[in-house]
């Protein structure tokens, strides 16, 4: 089965007028939320060392970094772009992606937007058909991919974010397809560097690789033309339990961005399910007495600890990965945003006390993103089960929600008056012209 160059076909033959309207104001909060957590990611300290790296080389002046008043090489604003959009872990993230589809795509069809005029319409066909791509490869390589110990946001993005640059710059069905196999040889990115700085570069990276292939299969650089269905290819050494049929049964059929998930607290998504279930319970109890709390145990599945199992965190990054902390922050601070995981913050002794009386349990039967809480209190017992997945919110309250975080996100580094007419350009987002007017209202 040629898989590769079906994927090719699909980007190349898929424009605007293909799109349901559905899909497109999906993608719309896409961007608001993508967008919000880059420019309040543009100025933590772990972007610092990054960026001093590019203004040390240098590069054309083509695209912006946000959040820095500056403009590189549209390979440079893309890696850093990327970087600064999941250093807070707060971005949205889609099962099906196997991770974070938003800052693989976003960073380098912001900068591509930009560099060449591009319109607001084939900005969103672009982010639409690459978020599918990525997540038909994923679905092609299955759970066993990110299970074996790859960061699937960044191995994964390497392939949505050359089918969204691929479909900006107009390439063609057979450049695509070698673009597919330069970006699916750089594809790389491991799991045990998370909490490190390592994990938030690994997306930009992704990007940077994505929109790189593109570039030099345009101008006549060749790969194999099987890279994800080949012998030893992407799905052959990522996977033992690949399967070509299963990556495109319904490509073109189901829109994969309508499964897209959006974090409201700013930890692993892994950590969400026992954070809502402590705080359900904490909502039933009308006189809930901390200082009474005998143990809390957490039942999670045993992928829940592949990705957020950290004990101890050292640092804020590390607490993100850490679902005591999580649960012990949430139930003491009831905060559970950027602010909730700082360095100072992981080191609370009030917060470190709660978290020596919390057991985590991993359990085979429990599916991905479900956990089940119980707090021991007073010689009672209170239980809650909770899978993150099925907290599906109405359209209009999943938009109202994701408005309101870009507001909080972007409150510092974006005037009021101009927060609000980038809200309105981007609910008409189709309507722009030329992305880099927005830009420069953002920037």
């Amino acid at each position: 089965m040629e898989a590769t160059k079906t994927l090719s076909e699909f980007v190349i033959s898929t424009d605007f007028k293909d799109l349901p309207k559905e899909v497109i104001e999906e993608a719309k909060l896409c961007f608001f939320d993508w967008l919000g957590v880059a420019l309040a990611g543009a100025n933590d300290p772990e972007i610092d060392s990054l960026f001093n790296v590019i203004e040390l080389v240098g590069g054309r002046e083509q695209a912006t970094i946000l959040g820095k008043n500056v403009k590189s090489s549209i390979l440079n604003a893309t890696l850093i772009n990327g970087m600064s959009s999941h250093v807070f872990d707060y971005d949205d993230t889609s099962v099906e992606f196997l991770g974070h589809a938003s800052v693989t795509l976003f960073p380098s069809l912001l900068a591509l937007s930009e560099w060449k005029g591009i319109s607001g319409k084939d900005f969103l066909t672009a982010y639409i058909i690459g978020f599918e791509i990525g997540c038909q490869v994923a679905i092609g390589a299955s759970a066993n991919h990110a299970l074996t110990g790859w960061h699937a946001t960044s191995t994964i993005g390497h392939f949505s974010s050359t089918a969204g640059a691929a479909k900006l710059l107009g390439l063609t069905a057979d450049q695509l397809i070698f673009a597919f196999g330069i970006a699916g040889t750089q594809a790389a990115g491991l799991k045990a560097v998370f909490g490190t700085s390592c994990k938030p570069f690994h997306p930009g990276k992704a990007g940077f690789n994505g929109l790189l292939a593109v570039l030099l299969a345009k101008r006549g650089f060749t790969s194999v033309k099987d890279i994800l269905e080949g012998k030893n290819c992407f799905w052959d050494v990522y996977s033992s339990k690949w399967n070509a049929k299963r990556a495109l049964k319904n490509l073109g059929k189901k829109w994969s961005i309508l499964n897209n998930n959006y974090k409201f607290h700013a930890s692993c998504y892994y950590t969400h399910a026992p954070i809502e279930a402590v705080l359900s319970i904490k909502d039933q109890i009308k006189k809930f007495n901390m200082e009474a709390i005998e143990k809390i145990e957490i039942y999670v599945s045993p992928i829940t600890l592949e990705n957020a199992g950290m004990n101890s965190p050292k640092t804020g990054l590390e607490g993100k990965f850490c679902v005591p902390y999580a649960v012990a922050n949430a139930l003491l601070r009831e905060d559970t945003g950027m602010d909730a995981f700082t360095d100072e913050k992981v080191h609370d002794p009030e917060i470190i006390d709660l978290m020596n009386k919390i057991k985590v349990i991993s359990d085979i039967k429990l599916a991905a993103f479900k956990a089940i809480a119980t707090i021991y209190m007073d010689g009672e017992s209170y239980s809650k089960e909770i899978n993150i997945i099925n907290q599906k919110l109405d359209y209009n309250i999943k938009k109202e929600e994701i408005l309101k975080k870009f507001r909080s996100l972007v409150r510092i580094s974006l005037k009021k008056p101009n927060t609000e007419e980038i809200i309105k350009r981007i609910e008409n987002l189709e309507q722009e012209s030329n992305m880099a007017d927005l830009i420069k209202l953002i920037s």
